[in-house]
Protein backbone atom coordinates (compact mmCIF):
# COMPACT_ATOMS: atom_id res chain seq x y z
CA UNK A 1 0.00 0.00 0.00
CA UNK A 2 0.90 3.50 -0.80
CA UNK A 3 0.99 6.88 1.49
CA UNK A 4 -1.73 7.96 -1.33
CA UNK A 5 -3.78 5.10 -0.54
CA UNK A 6 -3.80 5.93 2.88
CA UNK A 7 -4.35 9.86 2.27
CA UNK A 8 -7.07 8.75 0.00
CA UNK A 9 -8.98 6.87 2.36
CA UNK A 10 -8.30 9.81 4.77
CA UNK A 11 -10.12 12.17 2.67
CA UNK A 12 -12.90 10.53 2.29
CA UNK A 13 -13.45 10.27 5.85
CA UNK A 14 -13.26 14.02 5.87
CA UNK A 15 -15.41 14.64 3.50
CA UNK A 16 -18.10 12.40 4.85
CA UNK A 17 -17.97 15.29 8.01
CA UNK A 18 -17.93 18.28 6.13
CA UNK A 19 -18.55 17.82 2.66
CA UNK A 20 -18.02 21.89 1.95
CA UNK A 21 -14.67 21.94 3.21
CA UNK A 22 -12.29 21.72 0.77
CA UNK A 23 -9.27 19.46 1.45
CA UNK A 24 -5.86 20.91 0.52
CA UNK A 25 -2.52 19.90 0.23
CA UNK A 26 -0.08 18.62 2.79
CA UNK A 27 2.78 21.03 1.40
CA UNK A 28 -0.09 24.25 0.58
CA UNK A 29 0.87 26.81 3.51
CA UNK A 30 -0.99 30.31 2.10
CA UNK A 31 -3.95 31.11 1.53
CA UNK A 32 -5.38 29.48 4.52
CA UNK A 33 -8.93 28.28 2.83
CA UNK A 34 -11.74 28.20 5.29
CA UNK A 35 -13.04 25.74 6.05
CA UNK A 36 -11.08 23.39 5.18
CA UNK A 37 -8.78 20.28 5.92
CA UNK A 38 -4.97 19.03 5.53
CA UNK A 39 -3.82 15.81 6.16
CA UNK A 40 -0.31 15.40 6.77
CA UNK A 41 0.50 11.25 6.01
CA UNK A 42 4.65 10.81 7.12
CA UNK A 43 5.84 7.52 7.20
CA UNK A 44 7.83 6.63 10.13
CA UNK A 45 9.15 3.66 9.62
CA UNK A 46 8.54 -0.27 7.62
CA UNK A 47 10.46 -3.33 7.93
CA UNK A 48 10.06 -7.37 7.73
CA UNK A 49 8.14 -9.45 8.99
CA UNK A 50 7.59 -13.44 8.97
CA UNK A 51 6.97 -15.11 5.75
CA UNK A 52 8.14 -12.21 3.86
CA UNK A 53 5.55 -10.04 4.82
CA UNK A 54 6.43 -6.19 5.76
CA UNK A 55 5.28 -4.24 8.47
CA UNK A 56 4.28 -0.46 7.75
CA UNK A 57 4.12 2.47 9.99
CA UNK A 58 2.86 5.98 9.95
CA UNK A 59 2.32 9.16 11.47
CA UNK A 60 -0.98 11.08 10.82
CA UNK A 61 -1.95 14.79 11.23
CA UNK A 62 -5.20 15.89 10.28
CA UNK A 63 -5.77 19.96 10.48
CA UNK A 64 -8.90 21.43 10.72
CA UNK A 65 -9.29 25.63 9.67
CA UNK A 66 -12.55 25.83 10.79
CA UNK A 67 -14.54 28.69 9.26
CA UNK A 68 -15.32 31.43 11.64
CA UNK A 69 -11.72 32.33 12.44
CA UNK A 70 -12.90 34.83 15.26
CA UNK A 71 -15.11 32.07 16.93
CA UNK A 72 -13.59 28.93 15.91
CA UNK A 73 -14.00 26.92 19.32
CA UNK A 74 -17.72 25.37 19.07
CA UNK A 75 -16.81 24.38 15.73
CA UNK A 76 -13.67 22.75 16.06
CA UNK A 77 -15.35 20.98 18.90
CA UNK A 78 -18.00 19.30 16.89
CA UNK A 79 -15.57 18.24 14.05
CA UNK A 80 -13.19 16.76 16.64
CA UNK A 81 -15.88 15.06 18.27
CA UNK A 82 -16.76 13.83 14.77
CA UNK A 83 -13.58 12.77 13.28
CA UNK A 84 -12.49 11.01 16.31
CA UNK A 85 -16.06 8.80 16.46
CA UNK A 86 -15.23 8.09 12.20
CA UNK A 87 -11.68 6.70 13.50
CA UNK A 88 -12.34 5.37 16.66
CA UNK A 89 -12.69 1.58 14.91
CA UNK A 90 -10.23 2.73 12.64
CA UNK A 91 -10.28 2.99 9.03
CA UNK A 92 -9.80 1.11 5.31
CA UNK A 93 -7.05 1.96 3.22
CA UNK A 94 -6.28 0.12 -0.11
CA UNK A 95 -8.76 -2.93 1.13
CA UNK A 96 -6.63 -3.23 4.23
CA UNK A 97 -8.04 -2.76 7.63
CA UNK A 98 -6.05 -0.61 9.49
CA UNK A 99 -6.47 0.39 13.58
CA UNK A 100 -4.80 3.08 15.02
CA UNK A 101 -1.50 2.01 17.43
CA UNK A 102 -3.01 4.09 20.29
CA UNK A 103 -5.63 7.02 21.19
CA UNK A 104 -5.84 9.87 18.69
CA UNK A 105 -5.28 13.09 20.28
CA UNK A 106 -7.25 16.25 19.34
CA UNK A 107 -5.55 20.36 20.22
CA UNK A 108 -7.43 23.55 19.21
CA UNK A 109 -5.70 26.02 21.27
CA UNK A 110 -4.09 27.91 18.17
CA UNK A 111 -7.85 28.29 16.95
CA UNK A 112 -7.25 25.44 14.73
CA UNK A 113 -7.85 21.89 15.51
CA UNK A 114 -5.36 18.98 14.87
CA UNK A 115 -5.93 15.64 15.43
CA UNK A 116 -2.65 13.33 15.48
CA UNK A 117 -2.48 9.47 15.71
CA UNK A 118 -0.22 6.99 14.32
CA UNK A 119 -0.95 3.45 12.97
CA UNK A 120 0.69 0.41 11.66
CA UNK A 121 -0.38 -3.02 9.47
CA UNK A 122 1.54 -5.45 8.35
CA UNK A 123 1.31 -6.14 4.48
CA UNK A 124 1.69 -9.84 2.99
CA UNK A 125 4.05 -10.79 0.23
CA UNK A 126 2.70 -11.48 -2.70
CA UNK A 127 2.72 -15.24 -4.08
CA UNK A 128 5.22 -15.08 -7.07
CA UNK A 129 5.65 -19.16 -7.42
CA UNK A 130 4.05 -21.96 -8.97
CA UNK A 131 2.54 -24.68 -6.60
CA UNK A 132 4.56 -27.51 -5.52
CA UNK A 133 3.44 -30.58 -6.83
CA UNK A 134 5.92 -33.12 -5.18
CA UNK A 135 7.01 -32.97 -2.71
CA UNK A 136 10.31 -34.72 -0.85
CA UNK A 137 11.02 -34.63 2.57
CA UNK A 138 13.71 -37.03 3.71
CA UNK A 139 14.55 -38.38 0.75
CA UNK A 140 11.58 -39.95 -0.34
CA UNK A 141 8.52 -38.34 -2.35
CA UNK A 142 5.05 -37.38 -0.76
CA UNK A 143 1.99 -36.79 -2.54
Amino acid sequence: MKIEDIRAALTALVREIDPTAKVVKADERTPVIRPSFRIDVLPMGGGAACNGAREREVDVDIWYYPKDADHPRDECDTVADQLLAALDSGFTAGGIYIPLDEDASCDSAQDVLVVQFSASWVETAAEDGEYMETLVYNKEEII
